[in-house]
């Protein structure tokens, strides 16, 4: 696909990030996630995901997303920005493992949730297939067409937010999971090394629709180079370090191994097993989110900087967190998630942030 000259130099960019590993470097995305715009106010109301009837609204839903998008785009034009705009098919976690268990999903505002799939490992484990003619594997494929057929050059297709092996592992066996790595080692081992396959299945499957973007790929609205998967290790936050070393490590080592190259999230939650994420092979930028009643990671900078070595940071925090820890964020190679309240706010800290940035 063609892309316009901003996107291009954008992403050459974010090349520049990866390559050089001086510390220092601060890049900045402001997106949908971190500026809330009342799209109601200007005549462009929300829709809940349980609005819509995706056997009908399929090209309707894709639409719609588009021009949210669009009107986000053109809304934050005069901010300078380093997200790189992306469309991708955001269902909900519940489609997330859906593609694999055929189950039905349930769609709430803005997510969605299944029943877990496996209640006895023999009887359970079979169900579970790469199956070209599941409903929500084929929904996936048939909305990043849409997305790719409406893209102008002014945005990239994405590939899938995909679970990791260990929260897709969590979501098709259940709460239960969490007792079997003590008590079914063998069977949880097997299941994690499945989800792990799934993923690469789905993100191939995905790859050969949308193509490269400039030689690259995007995930959380970053350009990496090559092919970098978005792989999410919330499951691993409720564990203890050496089970996250013990399983979901080493499902999630083998997607590295293939795609040489990730984006990992995670949330403060998990603190306690950051250091191991971040030793994982391959790994090109590691998230650590903020959680609700949890100190914020941005106030541990110089600790998680100390455990990431040359590896970037992605960090969420506020304009007035910026003012607070710049010193400390020079001190790595750091992407900022940035909440803003409003345009003129992003502006200001914007200008502080290049100041201090020697990208």
């Amino acid at each position: 696909m063609d892309y316009n000259n901003r996107l291009i130099q954008r992403s050459e960019k974010w090349r520049q990030f990866h390559r050089d590993k001086t510390p220092g470097q601060i890049l900045v995305t402001i997106c949908p996630y971190t500026f809330n715009v009342d799209y109601g106010a200007f005549g462009f109301p929300a829709r809940p995901l349980s609005s819509w009837d995706f056997d009908k609204d399929t090209r309707a839903f894709v639409a719609y997303a588009k021009k949210q998008h669009d009107f986000f785009l053109e809304y934050t034009k005069d901010l300078d920005n380093d997200y790189f705009p992306a469309l991708n098919v955001n269902l909900g976690y519940g489609v997330n493992s859906a593609y694999v268990t055929g189950l039905p999903v349930t769609f709430g505002e803005d997510t969605s949730w299944v029943h877990h799939l496996i209640d006895n490992w023999d009887e359970d484990i079979p169900k579970l297939q790469m199956d070209d003619s599941n409903y929500w594997y084929r929904k996936v494929l048939e909305m990043t067409q849409m997305y790719v057929d409406l893209q102008n050059g002014e945005y990239a297709v994405a590939g899938f937010p995909n679970a990791g092996p260990g929260d897709l592992a969590n979501a098709i066996r259940g709460n239960e999971i969490f007792m079997d790595l003590y008590d079914e080692p063998e069977n949880v081992t097997a299941l994690m090394d499945f989800c792990g396959k799934a993923a690469i299945w789905l993100e191939d499957s995905i790859h050969k629709i949308t193509g490269d973007v400039n030689g690259g790929s995007v995930a959380a609205n970053c350009w990496f180079e090559g092919r970098a998967p978005y792989i999410s290790l919330d499951f691993n936050d409720l564990c203890a370090p050496q089970q996250f070393r013990d399983f979901d490590f080493l499902a999630t080592q083998k997607i590295l191994d293939y795609y040489q190259s990730a984006f990992i999230h995670h949330h403060m939650k998990g603190y306690h097993i950051h250091a191991d994420v971040a030793k994982l092979k391959h790994l090109k930028l590691l998230e650590i989110s903020w959680d609700p009643g949890l100190q914020k990671p941005v106030e541990l900078l110089p600790e998680i900087i100390e455990m990431h070595g040359d590896l970037p940071l992605m960090v969420r925090c506020t304009a007035q967190d910026v003012y607070k820890y710049i010193g400390d964020m020079k001190k790595g190679r750091v992407v900022i998630m940035l909440n803003i309240d409003n345009l003129d706010e992003g502006k200001e800290v914007m200008r502080f942030i290049r100041k201090n940035s020697i990208i």
